[in-house]
């Protein structure tokens, strides 16, 4: 029976423990977003679960690339029965640039720079003294303008001409990814940057195509294999249309009998005068 005593008295030291009062954390997984340079992006956040508050934190200004540090951005409370809820923007980098988007509690920020790249959190303090945190990595890509084709020609004896095609978007090179087809048939050539393409002297024109794509947008340019061996061809004159021919047709059929009328008349006028 010695036992019991002891067991009794580690119960007690255990009830006597402080308990562990700290909220708990929900974290949720990463949701990487792109935006787009110069437009808007919106960090998506679920407002299912009643909260005291909002904060949300931005990318540190002075932050290495891989340190990940992220400073205040703003402070969402929610507002009375009916009313919108609060929002304090408290990093100046990002006044007149942030909001609310729509009716849910997610962070829109527009006009967007290479600046804001890099990690955002938000930290929901919800009822009941726990919190919920979701991290959204950011990464600012350019809209895609129509890409440059460079031209290299080589002759390669017998009526063969060896071109190679080199295709440039003045993007990020590790963001980029090239796709060479040719419009008629849309098969795949190539997804490499650039594509060497043997055209033969005097057979038709096969033109083919480069579309660059980044993850926010993708942009295309043509170019022909035959121009680049053989050269433009020369313009030819334009076919007179049946409209045209009809129309020059009755201008000189007017022409015609606006001048013999002319004739009459100085004829009948002649006649007239003479004594």
């Amino acid at each position: 029976m010695a036992g019991a005593p002891q067991a009794f008295l580690l119960f007690l030291l255990l009830l006597s423990q402080p308990r562990d009062t700290s909220p708990a954390t929900l974290f949720c997984s990463p949701k990487r977003v792109n935006g787009i340079l110069g437009e808007s992006v919106i960090l998506p956040l679920d407002s299912g679960m009643m909260f005291k508050s909002i904060t949300w934190s931005a990318p540190s200004p002075r932050q290495d690339a891989a340190s990940g540090t992220t400073v205040p951005l703003a402070v969402v409370t929610p507002g009375g029965p009916g009313g919108l809820p609060r929002l304090v923007v408290e990093d100046e980098r990002y006044r007149g640039r942030v909001r609310l988007y729509g009716r849910t509690y997610s962070l829109e920020i527009s006009n967007l720079t290479m600046t804001d790249e890099g990690k955002y959190e938000a930290e929901k303090n919800l009822i009941g003294h726990s919190k919920y945190s979701c991290g959204y990595p950011l990464s600012i890509y350019k809209r895609l303008s129509e890409p440059e084709i460079r031209v290299h020609p080589v002759m390669a004896g017998n009526g063969t001409c060896n071109v190679t095609f080199t295709c440039s978007a003045g993007e990020r090179a590790r963001h980029l990814t090239y796709t060479w087809t040719r419009p008629a048939g849309g098969a795949v050539l190539s997804t490499e940057e650039s594509l060497l393409v043997q055209h033969r002297l005097g057979d038709e024109d096969s033109p083919i195509t480069c579309t660059a794509t980044n993850p926010v947008s993708n942009s295309s340019a043509s170019a022909s294999p035959k121009v680049a061996c053989e050269g433009p061809t020369p313009p030819q004159a334009p076919a007179l249309s049946y409209c045209r021919a009809k129309g020059i047709l009755v201008l000189g059929v007017l022409g015609t009998l606006l001048a013999g009328i002319l004739t009459v008349h100085v004829l009948a006028a002649r006649e007239q005068t003479r004594p």
